[in-house]
């Protein structure tokens, strides 16, 4: 396998060299964003950021921290196979090869060559999911509570199992969850598709280990550095579990990223569910994150996992569900 990697490392950088602009977008870094607020202080902890120990779990063996929606729309991966299963998709159709490591079954994908609109070049993969089908019809500034349709997810746990390899360009290294979002084009008139936010992990020697994003207009990032519970990062060939957990209460939506640093048990597969609260960020109406003040309160269209600045990366675990939210 490092074999295989070195060797398409050669490739990929000789095609990014060829090929030149290959997708203008900003990068997941404070260099690309507009302004980057101070960094917000922890929270006291209440009953919804604690993980039950007993909590049900649903077809991966994953915890589910809070219930399904009875009426909401759900997506899981599962056994099925990404590059061809239905509401789902990898991004300038990248293809992922099945691998094992001890009782782990992944999937392996490589990062394609992009041009950053902020400069340089960089590397990056995306998944995305369209849990509620159809197409997108409203931005955030025409939503009606959703971008497609009522059936978008809302309140929602996003859980993503990853395995960074090869880390290329430190700096804009990121493991991105985005959600409530759209279509990204590359169109002026089309900016506002966008429409979405964000959880980042990046690695810790970069100063900012742990952010929320706004990216209402395709490719205008504001970030927000957060401050971590505890020790962990984006690192290299390292398994974390991550989930973003986002729901409205009492006229806000709070933006939670919980961690499983040692997620696995290697010899079953089975995932070991030792979830803590990592960041998180409260979005309110008419609190500024730099560019935007808009709360994002709606129902998404499409929902991504995005790296930056690696070679590849193993996925093995990917879902997302509509929740109930804490009363």
């Amino acid at each position: 396998m490092q074999t295989t990697r070195c060797l398409s490392l050669i490739v990929l950088t000789a095609i990014a060299c060829a090929s030149g602009k290959a997708e203008e977008e900003m990068p997941a870094t404070p260099d690309g964003a507009s302004h980057v607020p101070p960094q917000v202080p922890p929270q006291a902890p209440d009953a919804a950021s604690q993980v039950a120990q007993d909590g049900a779990l649903d077809g991966d063996g994953v915890q589910m921290l809070f219930p399904s929606a009875s009426s909401g729309v759900s997506f899981r991966l599962g056994p099925n196979n990404p590059n061809d299963t239905d509401r789902f998709l990898i991004e300038k159709g990248t293809k992922a090869t099945p691998g094992t490591d001890g009782g782990i079954h992944f999937w392996n994908l490589p990062s394609y060559p992009l041009d950053y609109s902020s400069g340089g070049k960089g590397w990056t993969s995306r998944l995305h999911v369209h849990a509620s089908g159809g197409e997108q019809k409203y931005t955030w500034k025409t939503q009606h509570g959703y971008l497609s349709s009522p059936q978008d997810l809302k309140n929602q746990e996003f859980t993503v199992y990853v395995r960074p390899h090869q880390i290329l360009d430190r700096p804009r290294a990121a493991l991105t969850l985005k959600i409530r979002g759209g279509k990204h084009s590359s169109k002026e008139s089309e900016a506002a598709l966008g429409s979405c936010t964000m959880m980042v992990l990046s690695p810790a020697s970069e100063g900012h280990v742990a952010r929320f994003g706004k990216e209402l207009n395709h490719p205008t990032y504001d970030y927000v550095k957060l401050t971590s519970a505890f020790s962990a990062e984006m690192a290299d060939n390292v398994w974390v579990g991550m989930k973003l957990v986002s729901y409205a209460q009492s006229g806000k939506v709070i933006n939670r990223l919980y961690l499983d640093t040692d997620p696995f048990d290697r010899t079953s597969g089975k995932p070991k569910n030792g979830w803590r609260l990592f960041s998180e960020y409260v979005d309110e109406e008419g609190k500024s994150t730099g560019t935007y003040t808009k709360l994002v309160d709606w129902g998404g269209w499409q929902t991504t996992f995005r790296t930056d600045g690696i070679h590849d990366m193993d996925v093995a675990i990917f879902s997302v569900r509509e929740i109930v939210p804490p009363g």
